[in-house]
């Protein structure tokens, strides 16, 4: 590697102190790596021992199939196995032809280890990239729930409708039932539909009687169940 990638090395946020004669060594002896586009660095759970600086090219980096980041030139991925010597946390697969410079564990440790500005500069990535990714799944989660809810909603709906349809109830005592349903009392109901309120006592009754129930609580439970 020529002066190029030792000036492109001190651009990085975790090397910006380490000392001149640590980044040419790295510069001459770490290896690059070259990734086709669509082809996968490591996977999610596999054994690592190298953590990559990314000199072109732009990485994908998913957890269980979920797209949680990318990452392009200047950027650097794989920390987290040099650090704590644990398992590759997510799955890191390029976007388009790519570039990188490995670190290996050993020239992590033999020569950034010592390094405090280096290893802080580190654990804020790490910490920064935990929290944007627990964002990420929680508002996936939250989509999820949302997207769960209205399909039971519908569900619910056109279970109604069957019910209703079946009974043989008119338009306005569906209206009523819907909204016995909701939980609304029988003077909000006649607000809501304009009603007198012995209007709707008289299609609580014969509501009652096509579904043959006798009482609030048994028409919920049928139309819930």
């Amino acid at each position: 590697m020529g002066m190029t990638s030792l000036e492109f090395l001190r651009e990085v946020d975790f090397l910006e102190n380490v000392s001149s004669d640590i980044l040419e060594n790295l510069a001459e002896k770490s290896p690059l790596k070259e990734l086709k586009k669509g082809e996968v660095l490591f996977k999610d759970e596999e054994d690592g021992s190298s953590m990559y600086v990314i000199l072109s090219g732009e990485l994908i980096v998913s957890k269980n199939g979920t797209e949680i980041a990318r990452r392009q030139k200047g950027d650097y991925i794989g920390e987290m196995s040099l650090i704590g010597s644990k398992p590759r946390s997510a799955t890191v697969k390029s976007a388009s032809p790519s570039i990188l410079l490995e670190i290996t564990q050993e020239q992590f440790h033999t020569q950034l280890s010592t390094s405090s500005d280096a290893l802080l500069a580190i654990m804020k990535t790490l910490a920064d990239r935990a929290r944007d990714n627990l964002k990420i799944f929680k508002t996936q989660d939250s989509l999820r729930d949302r997207t769960h809810n209205a399909k039971s909603q519908d569900k619910l709906e056109e279970h109604v409708k069957y019910l209703m349809q079946e009974a043989g109830l008119t338009s306005r005592e569906a209206d009523v039932a819907r909204l016995i349903c909701d939980g609304l009392s029988d003077k909000e109901i006649a607000q809501r539909l304009g009603l007198s309120h012995h209007t709707v006592k008289d299609y609580l009754k014969r509501i009652y009687a096509k579904f043959r129930v006798h009482a609030r609580a048994q028409l919920v439970s049928l139309m819930f169940k």
